[in-house]
C-alpha cells in the first residue's frame, strides 16, 4: 500500500548524527496544548542563480534533446571548487559507507561500467546525449529494498521494515552522483540493482539543505512528542551527504486522530518555504512512522537529492495522512469506509 506521490528517474556513524532513543513523553500522554514555531528554511527567493558544473565530472542526461530544463530544486546548489587531485572512484564508495549510518539495508556499492552509448541506447537511456567515455555506473546492494522483498501478505512490521529498506537504498544515488561531482573525476551516471537511476539533468546537483544541528533536531522531536502525543522508538539521523532523519514514534492515541495530526508534525519536524513555484525544504530525506501497541500503521517519506520523490504507506486506506490518489486495492480485503 505504497503511494509514490512525486517525480522520481530511477558508514563512521558520528556519535552526534547517529541516535537512538526516547523523548521524555510517554505513547499514553495527552497532546499538550502549546504553540511551536515552525523553523522554516530560507525562501527560495533568497537561492543564487543556479550555476554551471563540469560536464564532465556532473555529467547528467539531457532532459529533452536541444532543451534546457527547468531544474527541480529543493535547497540552494553550490559549485564544487575545482581539484588538482581527483578522488579515486573507490574511495568515493568507501567514504560514503563510512558515514552513511546504516548498514542494516545497504549491504554494498560496486562499481561498474554504465550501458554502452550506442545504438538505441544513446536515444532510450541517454536522450542523445553522450555520457563521458570513462562515466561509471553502481550497483547498489540492499536486498531488503527489492520489491520481492515484499510478500503481498506481509505483516504491518514487515511492510515497515521494506519502506525503510526502500527509502534508504533511494538515497544512495544522487548523494554519490554528488560524492562523484565533487571528487573532480569520473562521474557516475547510472545506479542498479536493488535501487536504480540514471543521472538526469532535471534534478539539481549539489544542493545544500539548511539543516539544524543533530543536538537541536533532537530538541525539536522532544518537543513535537509532547504537543502531539508520541515518544521516540528510534531516530536515526543518516548522512547521504547532509542529514536525512529516520524517524519511527509510538502513540497510543487512536491511529485515526493521530494520522490526521501528521501533516502538521511533519511541517513542523520537516517545515518548507515557498516562493512562486519553487518549495525549499530543511531535509533531503526523512521518514516519519508511526506505531502503537498492534504494531506500525503509518510512514511518511521524501527523498529530494538526485530526485524529488516521496510516499506513505498506511494500514488502511482511513489512516492515510495525505490525500490519496487513485484507488486503493488491498487482495482479500474489504476496506472500511472513512468518514
Amino acid at each position: 500500500m505504497k503511494r509514490t506521490l512525486g517525480l522520481g528517474i530511477a558508514v563512521l556513524a558520528l556519535a552526534g548524527v547517529t541516535a537512538c532513543g526516547s523523548s521524555h513523553a510517554s505513547p499514553g500522554s495527552p497532546p499538550a496544548r502549546f504553540t511551536i514555531p515552525a523553523d522554516k528554511p530560507p525562501s527560495p527567493a533568497t537561492w543564487p542563480v543556479y550555476p554551471r558544473f563540469s560536464q564532465h565530472s556532473c555529467w547528467g542526461r539531457p532532459f529533452q534533446k536541444g532543451d534546457r530544463p527547468i531544474v527541480a530544486r529543493a535547497a540552494p546548489s553550490y559549485a564544487p571548487a575545482p581539484r588538482a587531485h581527483p578522488i579515486p572512484p573507490a574511495e568515493i564508495v568507501r567514504r560514503f559507507l563510512a558515514r552513511f549510518g546504516d548498514r542494516r539495508y545497504v549491504h554494498a556499492i560496486r562499481l561498474l561500467a554504465p550501458p554502452p552509448a550506442v545504438g538505441s541506447n544513446v536515444h532510450a537511456l541517454y536522450a542523445d546525449g553522450h555520457p563521458p567515455s570513462d562515466a561509471l555506473a553502481a550497483r547498489i546492494v540492499a536486498p531488503l529494498a527489492n520489491d520481492r522483498a515484499e510478500p503481498a501478505y506481509a505483516s504491518t512490521a514487515q511492510k515497515l521494515t521494506f519502506a525503510i529498506a526502500r527509502w534508504e537504498a533511494g538515497l544512495v544515488g544522487g548523494a554519490l552522483r554528488d560524492d562523484f561531482c565533487s571528487a573532480g573525476g569520473r562521474p557516475l551516471i547510472w545506479w542498479e540493482g536493488d535501487a536504480t537511476g540514471v543521472a538526469n539533468d532535471v534534478f539539481a546537483v549539489e544542493q545544500r539543505f539548511p539543516t539544524p544541528s543533530p543536538a537541536a533536531f533532537r530538541r525539536r522531536v522532544a518537543l513535537v512528542g509532547r504537543r502531539f502525543g508520541f515518544r521516540v522508538v528510534t531516530l536515526r539521523l543518516l548522512r547521504p551527504e547532509q542529514i536525512a532523519p529516520l524517524l519511527v514514534v509510538e502513540t497510543s492515541r487512536s491511529r485515526k486522530s493521530f494520522a490526521h495530526e501528521v501533516p502538521r508534525i511533519m511541517s513542523l519536524l520537516d517545515p518548507v518555504s515557498s516562493s512562486g513555484q519553487r518549495t525549499a525544504q530543511t531535509f533531503e530525506g526523512f521518514l516519519f512512522a508511526a506505531e502503537d501497541a498492534k504494531g506500525p500503521f503509518l510512514d511518511v517519506e521524501s527523498s529530494s537529492r538526485g530526485e524529488g520523490e516521496g510516499g506513505e504507506w498506511a494500514a488502511n486506506q482511513c489512516l492515510y495522512p495525505y490525500p490519496v490518489i487513485g484507488m486503493i486495492d488491498l487482495p482479500g480485503k474489504k476496506q472500511p469506509k472513512c468518514s
